[in-house]
C-alpha cells in the first residue's frame, strides 16, 4: 500500500483513539491540506471575509519558495491538496508553476471564473490539477450579480464554456463542476444552472450560502429550508445540526495561510487560531507541537469553545 493511504488511514486512527479510548497519539502529517495561493480577490462577494474588506491579515500571494517548502514536506504523503482558501488562485503569476509542485496530490482549485481566457484554458486543461470547481450562481446577470458583486457573467459563462471545450478533446484533462452557492434571489435558476452544466459536460452541485453574521441570515436562506445551513429558532437565526463530539479534521487536515501561518481549519478565515508559522517552524514541529496540541483537545472536549467551530454545520449538509 503507498505511503499516503497508509498515512491517511493512520491519521484517522490517531482520532479514534483519542475519540472513543481517550488514547492520545501523535498524527501524522494529515492527509489533507489547503494551501493558499492567493488572499486577493477581484469580487466583492459580501458574505465572503474578502470580498466584504474583512479580511484582517496581509492580502498577497504566496511566493514560490513557500510553496515549494510545503509540497516538499507533503509529496508522498498527501491524498488532496486545495489550493484555494479566501482569495481567488488563478490570479497569482505563479499559478502554473505552483500548482506543479502538488502533482500527484490531487490538486483541487475553487476559482470565480473571471480569468478563463484561451491560454489560461488551454493551461489548466493541460495541467496536472484533478477539479476545477467554477462559481456559478445565476443563469441571468442580474441574478448573478447578487451575490458576485463586480463580477462579469458573460465573461465568466464564455469562460467556462470555453474550458469545458477544450477539456473534453484531453482525456486527462481535470473534471470541471459548477459550483452553485443557494440563496434566496437566485435559487429560482438552480435547475436551469444545473440543465448548462450538463450541456457542456460539467458536474454540479448546490451550496448552501454562509453568512457573516447570523443575524443577515435571514436576508439570505433560500424558501426551501433543507439547503439551509441555518435555522430560525427562538426568534433568531443559528448554525443547524447538532455539533459531534471532536472533529476529524484537527487529525487529518491543515490550512496555511499565503504567510506561512498554520491554521487548523478553513473556517479559521482571519487566521485567528495561528498554531505556528512555516518561517521560523518546520511543519512536523507545528503539527505535533503543544499548541496544536492543546487545541485539538479543547475541540474535543467541547467544540461550543471555540469560536471557528461555532460557526461550523457539522452534522448538517451543505451540498446538495
Amino acid at each position: 500500500m503507498p505511503a499516503k493511504y497508509l498515512n491517511a488511514s493512520y491519521s484517522v486512527f490517531s482520532y479514534a483513539a483519542k475519540r472513543f479510548a481517550g488514547i492520545s497519539l501523535s498524527p501524522p502529517l494529515p492527509p489533507a491540506i489547503s494551501v493558499e495561493l492567493s488572499s486577493k480577490c477581484n469580487l466583492g462577494c459580501p458574505e465572503c471575509f474578502t470580498g466584504a474588506g474583512l479580511l484582517r491579515r496581509r492580502s498577497d500571494f504566496m511566493s514560490y519558495d513557500l510553496a515549494t517548502v510545503i509540497a516538499s514536506v507533503f509529496r508522498g504523503r498527501a491524498l488532496s491538496a486545495w489550493l484555494s482558501f479566501q482569495g481567488e488562485p488563478l490570479m497569482h503569476p505563479q499559478f502554473f508553476l505552483i500548482a506543479e509542485l502538488f502533482s500527484g496530490m490531487n490538486q483541487v482549485i475553487s476559482t470565480n471564473g473571471h480569468f478563463l481566457d484561451m491560454e489560461t484554458c488551454v493551461r489548466l486543461a493541460e495541467s496536472s490539477l484533478k477539479e476545477i470547481i467554477i462559481s456559478y450562481d445565476g443563469v441571468t446577470p442580474g441574478t448573478y450579480n447578487i451575490y458576485r458583486k463586480g463580477g462579469d457573467h458573460t465573461r465568466v459563462k464564455e469562460g467556462i464554456t470555453m474550458l469545458a471545450e477544450i477539456a473534453s478533446k484531453r482525456r486527462s484533462a481535470p473534471r470541471l463542476t459548477l459550483q452553485f452557492l443557494l440563496h434566496r434571489g437566485n435559487e429560482h435558476e438552480a435547475g436551469v444552472a444545473a440543465a448548462f452544466a450538463t450541456s457542456i459536460g460539467a458536474g454540479f452541485r448546490i451550496k448552501s450560502i454562509q453568512v457573516l453574521d447570523n443575524e443577515r441570515a435571514g436576508e439570505w436562506m433560500p424558501a426551501d429550508q433543507r439547503r439551509s445551513r441555518y435555522v430560525f429558532s427562538d426568534g433568531q437565526w443559528k448554525i443547524g445540526g447538532v455539533p459531534s463530539k471532536g472533529c476529524i479534521r484537527m487529525w487529518t487536515t491543515t490550512v496555511i495561510t499565503t504567510d506561512g501561518d498554520v491554521v487548523p481549519c478553513c473556517y479559521d478565515k482571519n487566521a485567528s487560531h495561528i498554531m505556528g508559522n512555516l518561517r521560523d517552524q518546520t511543519f512536523n514541529d507545528i503539527w505535533r507541537g503543544q499548541r496544536y496540541r492543546s487545541f485539538r483537545d479543547t475541540v474535543m472536549k467541547s467544540r461550543s469553545k471555540v469560536d471557528i467551530c461555532r460557526q461550523c454545520p457539522q452534522g448538517r449538509k451543505i451540498f446538495f
